[in-house]
């Protein structure tokens, strides 16, 4: 059967994937640190992936939900940098901290913010991106120059980060 990581309700695939929040490295940390869930290499892609359940709607005018809508940006954002930096303390042996087994990396990679948000329309998550691409500081862009996604659960079932159902993993499993 496939490995899964079930995050905000929602099955990820778990394949080469390092489990960065439930790390022994990140949990140790204790308050001021964030994490996205996990860490996962598709092909050339390092993916940080960040999933929830909810997220405040950006067409909602009203002013405290604007205030939690930037909130969340700034959280997400700090998940995504306070992320890279742990993983490249693994990466670069500053830790003690291991990768788990079979987690491997190409040589050269494309970072990749990713924001799953389960439930939320298309149309919102397009207008999420852009505000995370401003909220992000410009050393992480020019450095490291990452891709971002924001997209819902039905997207990450379709790009294949997610399972539709415990249907999907058992199909998974058999073809194995």
């Amino acid at each position: 059967m496939a490995e899964i990581i079930t995050e905000s309700g929602m099955d990820f695939i778990a394949e080469n994937t390092f489990h960065i929040e439930k790390s022994r490295l990140y949990t140790n940390l204790g308050e001021g640190i964030r994490s996205v869930e996990f860490v996962r290499v598709i092909k050339e892609k390092l993916l940080f992936i960040e999933a929830k359940r909810s997220f405040p709607n950006p067409d909602n005018p009203s002013s405290e939900n604007y205030e939690n809508f930037l909130a969340e940006i700034i959280n997400i954002c700090d998940k995504f940098i306070h992320s890279l930096n742990l993983f490249s303390s693994v990466k670069v042996g500053t830790t003690d901290e291991v990768f788990t087994d079979g987690f491997t990396l190409p040589e050269k990679v494309t970072l990749v913010f990713i924001l799953v948000v389960k439930n939320h329309e298309t149309s919102w998550c397009r207008k999420i991106k852009p505000k995370i691409i401003s909220s992000l500081p410009s050393y992480i862009k020019k450095i490291w120059k990452p891709e971002v996604y924001v997209i819902n659960h039905e997207i990450a079932i379709k790009r294949q980060l997610t399972f539709s159902s415990l249907v999907d993993i058992i199909d998974k499993g058999e073809r194995s």
